[in-house]
């Protein structure tokens, strides 16, 4: 009778230590498949989300610097951009263009690093006497581009233009901005980047967020 019970407590221990047969664990990689299937795009949607969120508040940064050196000085700042009809259009991933952008309005240079007197500089005298820093650059939105630091997109996206209403009639005239832009708008300053390289950047648009 004892030996039975043994041989009881025998089997249901080896049934215990037997492990998964091969159904059960492919069925158990079925469902961590669809699991992360089902959420993987969700958490790339929310960081793609929180990435756009991030340059549209970079985009505004931009516009109110541009928007207080206006108030400042009845005038946009003069850096080096094309004119077009009554617009002109900045390029910041162009050395000059971005030199000036960051030496009259953020009071540094170019890598975000300051100068030590900046009242010597002689652009900063002509086109921002008051020495007020407009743009408050931080180095978190740098990267090395073609061994130079630019400004970039929170997806790493450095082609990011600047239009002004340098006319000031109240609107951005439609051939100034991307083609898929049908219309005028009726908005002093705009930013939007351009998908230029092969990376396959998204394409943000301040005008978008309002």
């Amino acid at each position: 009778m004892l030996s039975n019970s043994k041989f009881t407590l025998a089997s249901e221990s080896f049934k215990m230590k037997r492990g998964f047969t091969l159904t059960e664990l492919l069925t158990v990689i079925a469902i961590i498949a669809i699991l992360l299937g089902i959420l993987i795009p969700g958490v790339l949607s929310i960081q793609k989300n929180a990435k756009r969120k991030k340059t549209e508040a970079l985009f505004g940064k931009v516009i109110n610097s541009l928007t207080l050196y206006r108030k400042d000085h009845g005038a946009y700042p003069d850096l080096s951009g094309t004119l077009k009809g009554g617009d002109i259009i900045v390029n910041l991933n162009n050395v000059d263009q971005w030199s000036r952008f960051t030496e009259i309005l953020a009071l540094s240079q170019p890598d975000g690093s300051a100068f030590d007197s900046p009242e010597e500089r002689s652009l900063i005298r002509e086109q921002n006497p008051k020495y007020r820093r407009y743009f408050d650059l931080q180095l978190s939105e740098l990267e090395a581009i073609a061994g130079a630091e630019r400004l970039v997109d929170a997806f790493g996206n450095p082609h990011i233009y600047v239009v002004m209403d340098a006319d000031l009639d109240g609107s951005i005239d439609q051939g100034t901005l991307p083609d898929s832009v049908d219309k005028d708008l009726r908005q002093r300053i705009v930013v939007f980047t351009k998908d230029e390289g092969e990376d396959d950047f998204p394409e943000v648009r301040s005008w978008d967020s309002f």
